[in-house]
């Protein structure tokens, strides 16, 4: 052994030539070690490149909604209350005022990639004796499914949609009996109603899609 190496090595090198076995087995468990730090983490890794790719292609990160419908009080004088009780109206389903000109606006905001308008609600899905409370929400496919990765969820069907035409979930299609070519009867809470047909099915996920019933 060289002589020069410092006291430390030379006792390391030592007992690890007297206990053979012992040295086998400190090297068996820090390669188990390490393999473990590796796969833990490589699964830590993929969680969260799944996790950010669900979040960044499942939902838009800014949403403009209208604002809020607030009670104006009654006034009897210079900031006299006329009523003591001040409540709340029921909020009406509005749109935002002059939205293709903020859409625009938004365009050329530094920074923004896509902007799709959204209409949302509930309804009432009917299937012959089948009838299902779903919400609803109609976009412009062609922007949509730049923000919304739609077409990702798809598993049976294609994403070419017209006015006609509704993804449903996969969940609502088994509840409904219905396939990919059938209709579905559409009824709002206004009472319109209007015939759909099935495009495509997609599977569930947090964000409704183009005209999808989720």
């Amino acid at each position: 052994m060289n002589r020069w190496l410092p006291f430390e090595w030379i006792a390391a090198v030592r007992f690890l030539r007297e206990g053979r076995m012992q040295t086998l087995f400190i090297l068996t468990g820090i390669a188990i070690g390490v393999g473990v730090i590796v796969f833990m983490s490589a699964l830590l890794t993929g969680l969260q490149a799944n996790f950010i790719k669900r979040v960044l292609t499942s939902q838009p990160q800014i949403q403009l909604i209208p604002p809020k419908q607030m009670p104006r009080p009654l006034l009897a004088g210079t900031g006299v209350l006329e009523d003591a009780i001040v409540q709340r109206p029921g909020q009406r389903v509005v749109s935002i005022d002059q939205w293709p000109k903020i859409r625009a606006r938004m365009l050329a905001t530094p920074g923004v990639i896509a902007v799709s308008p959204t209409m949302a609600g509930s309804a009432l899905a009917v299937r012959g004796a089948a009838s299902r409370a779903i919400s609803i929400s109609g976009v412009e496919p062609a922007t949509y499914f730049r923000i919304v990765r739609l077409p990702d969820y798809i598993v049976s069907g294609v994403a070419r949609l017209n006015n006609e035409d509704i993804i449903v979930g996969t969940e609502l299609a088994t509840d409904l009996g219905a396939t990919v070519g059938d209709r579905l009867n559409v009824q709002t809470a206004s009472g319109n109603r209007t015939v759909l047909t099935c495009k495509t099915a997609c599977k569930p996920f947090q964000i409704p899609g183009v005209n999808s019933v989720q």
